[in-house]
């Protein structure tokens, strides 16, 4: 006989009803009941793909693993109706030469063999030392240095994307005084061609030079870009040579003597980079900028992202 005082069945507690009674039947959680129209998903909202990496490729690292991002990035577009180069300018070869770690297409082997940024700054550093160790005594200049130690600027690769690699310019060691003979101008360029020469820089060339202009308007340009048509009446002389076996650096011997201007332009140039940077406004000044350099601490990563790019074409110009 039943005890009244008992449940007639487990679920037959205080505070839970019956299946059947009203209020009784439990809230449903989670998806849709069976038999009933399926929400629409979008492509975005579609199950991808489990990221994959080719045999060998690391086991999985860093390079696979953005070799599979890239791949499912161009899967979901190929969903879409968009084939590798449909609408997309920056991508050629089934890659998308934006994300190029480096600037140029085929710079990353000389990236990764040139000296990393650090020692890049610190040969420019002692190169400008060696050769104000030479001109002072000769020719009896003293110097400051002026401008950021050294300037750091980030670069873009050919494709509009940010590119890992960075341009470094060294602070502007500048003369305290000026020199005025055009043959002491000369001789200083001398001495320096062949410091330069040295230290294994190249192309070294006096860009003021009228004897490098052929014609009437090349010789107008000389004039317009450094005051003068002859290098007695010229404002600006500049010597400049490049390095590209340990870097892609360019070294600039700028001479400024502000009594040849007759326009004006040039001294209010001048007068604009002294109050930029300071020091006098007719001077010597030795300056290097190397492009392309790559912190020590990013060539990992440069490594990884280059080598997606192996072998592939980039879009045409």
């Amino acid at each position: 006989m039943r005890d009244d005082t008992s449940p007639a069945h487990d679920d037959e507690a205080p505070g839970i009803p019956d299946y059947g009674t009203p209020g009784g039947t439990p809230p449903r959680v989670g998806g849709p009941a069976y038999g009933s129209p399926r929400q629409a998903r979008t492509v975005s909202d579609a199950p991808g793909q489990a990221l994959e990496t080719e045999p060998g490729d690391d086991e999985g690292g860093l390079a696979g693993f953005l070799d599979a991002v890239q791949d499912r990035a161009q899967a979901v577009l190929s969903d879409l109706g968009i084939g590798p180069d449909d609408d997309l300018p920056t991508v050629s070869d089934g890659v998308d030469w934006s994300l190029y770690p480096g600037t140029r297409a085929g710079d990353a082997e000389f990236v990764l063999a040139a000296l990393s940024q650090e020692e890049v700054i610190e040969r420019n550093e002692a190169l400008l030392a060696r050769l104000r160790d030479a001109i002072t005594p000769q020719f009896g200049l003293s110097w400051g240095l002026f401008g950021e130690i050294p300037r750091i600027d980030s670069e873009l690769n050919d494709w509009g994307g940010e590119s890992l690699l960075e341009t470094c310019t060294t602070g502007t060691w500048r003369s305290t005084a000026k020199l005025t003979n055009p043959l002491v101008k000369m001789q200083l360029v001398d001495l320096v061609t062949g410091l330069l020469q040295a230290e294994g820089f190249h192309d070294v060339t006096l860009r003021n030079d009228p004897a490098h202009a052929s014609g009437a308007a090349a010789l107008a340009a000389v004039e317009h870009e450094f005051g003068g048509m002859t290098l007695r009446d010229q404002v600006v002389w500049s010597l400049v040579a490049r390095e590209s076996v340990h870097s892609r650096s360019e070294f600039e011997l700028t001479i400024i003597e502000l009594k040849h201007d007759r326009t004006g332009r040039f001294l209010e140039a001048a007068r604009a980079r002294a109050e930029l940077r300071g020091g006098p406004m007719s001077s010597v000044d030795l300056e290097i900028v190397s492009r392309g350099t790559l912190p020590a601490e990013l060539e990992d990563e440069f490594r990884d992202r280059a080598r997606r790019y192996d072998d592939r074409e980039p879009p045409a110009p």
